[in-house]
């Protein structure tokens, strides 16, 4: 290989790295699909808005069925998993979600 061609191979190389490493840490890890990390605390029969909690950081947020029929086969304690950059919900007897409406942070503790 000619010298100048092998810098502009390991230049383009290094950036491509870089780039896959930069990529690699900027996007957050999300529960998968299969992985409940959350759970419904409360469903509103009326609205058809259910509200669960992240049982590892105390978060919640509130999602509507989008087969609104199906507000009578979820009841609290039903395991969830999210995608919040996708906003989907997966309720894991069924598919019922049109996504994430609110997400609440988790309360502070309290100053001593």
């Amino acid at each position: 290989m000619k010298r100048r061609t092998m810098k502009t191979w390991v230049l383009v190389s290094g950036m491509a790295l870089i780039l896959g490493a930069s990529i690699a840490v900027s996007v957050p890890s999300e529960v998968g699909a299969g992985t409940p990390c959350c759970s419904i605390t409360t469903v509103d029969r009326k609205t058809g808005i259910v509200t669960a909690k992240n049982t590892a950081t105390g978060e919640t947020f509130k999602f509507r069925l989008s087969d609104a029929a199906q507000i009578g086969n979820i009841k609290i304690g039903d395991q969830v998993s999210t995608d919040f950059q996708t906003r989907q919900v997966t309720v894991h007897s069924f598919q019922p979600a049109e996504g994430i409406l609110i997400r609440t942070p988790r309360p502070r503790p309290p100053i001593k």
